[in-house]
């Protein structure tokens, strides 16, 4: 018998579409549903694996920026996936139903009509159970501005000094603007790069004292992505809440020589210094980090391949999916 999955119809499709398409790639067909989901808030992705024979799977992947785990979610579910686990945080039962299940990002998944069908559909159905129907409409065009994963298959070689960066300024996250403006005030400083970018101005002008790390020029998301695939290497750092930011994912999608300090929650496997990335605590190691990457282009390539092996291996959608099944 052919397995039946449900989705929550009240998930938040901006942020789990990259889930929907592991769904997508591994049964064909899905449906969307609230009344098998009983209990669960809207912006919970949740879904239920049917095959007529065995008890029904019951999966809740959580993507939030928090370490905090759904106490009702953990115990409505057969297992929790979740992108920034921490064990250490957590201190209540059924905690071996946790996966950490790393990274991922915003991708499109519906062109304009299937994303217009779908959110007809799924608002005038679960319309009365809608709390915040604004963002519930919101989500679904969000949705339809990113780009397909098919667009992170980057073919271009990238650039031997030319360094692009371009980053948000957090007003609560002190540890991730001081990391970000580190970089960028090494490769400002290096005379073996030609660095462009900074911090995006933030719109009420308050910039905590990076005005001169700020850039001024607005760059489309197209252009943006187009720069990184580019870019010598990346640099990443643990972002809003301490989490596995987009761009990580992003990162090792487009298969990029990446340099980041280290992360606070776990990933799948770990990332291995050397092979996968270079972890930097402090501009001297930033410096090394650099001079080798722009001095050793088969090290460079190396670190490359590896990244997008990484994603494949681990990251992709329907990888994710399909360890969270096995450990049913």
């Amino acid at each position: 018998m052919k397995s039946k999955v449900y989705v929550f119809g009240l998930c938040d499709v901006f942020y789990d579409s990259y889930y929907i398409k592991g769904l997508y790639e591994l049964f064909g067909t899905i449906e969307y549903n609230i009344s098998k989901f009983s209990g669960l808030n809207q912006g919970t992705f949740a879904f239920i694996i049917e095959d007529g024979n065995n008890a029904p799977k019951k999966i809740i992947i959580d993507s939030k920026d928090s370490d905090r785990v759904d106490e009702f979610a953990l115990n409505w579910c057969s297992v929790y996936g979740k992108v920034n686990y921490n064990p250490a945080n957590l201190k209540f039962e059924n905690v071996n139903k946790i996966r950490p299940i790393g990274p991922s990002f915003g991708i499109r998944i519906w062109n304009f009509f299937e994303m217009f069908y779908y959110l007809v559909l799924n608002f005038f159905r679960f319309k009365k159970s809608i709390s915040n129907k604004r963002e519930f409409i919101a989500n679904y065009w969000r949705q339809y501005k990113r780009f397909s994963l098919k667009k992170y298959e980057n073919k271009i070689a990238s650039s031997k000094n030319e360094v692009f960066f371009m980053n948000s300024l957090w007003k609560q996250e002190p540890e991730t603007n001081k990391n970000r403006a580190m970089f960028i005030k090494v490769c400002k400083d290096s005379t073996k790069v030609h660095f462009e970018g900074g911090f995006a101005a933030r719109k009420n002008g308050n910039n905590f004292g990076y005005e001169n790390f700020v850039y001024s020029k607005r760059i489309s998301l197209g252009l943006y992505l187009k720069k990184n695939k580019q870019s010598a290497f990346v640099f990443n750092t643990p972002a809003v809440l301490s989490c596995h930011g987009w761009k990580l994912a992003e990162f090792l999608a487009l298969g990029k020589a990446i340099i980041s300090t280290p992360h606070y929650n776990r990933m799948p496997a770990d990332l291995i210094n050397g092979k996968h990335v270079i972890y930097v605590s402090d501009p001297d190691q930033l410096k090394e980090a650099i001079e080798k990457l722009v001095s050793d282009i088969d090290y460079k390539k190396s670190l490359e391949k590896q990244s997008r092996e990484y994603f494949d291996h681990y990251l992709a959608p329907k990888k994710v999916i399909s360890r969270l099944l096995e450990n049913v």
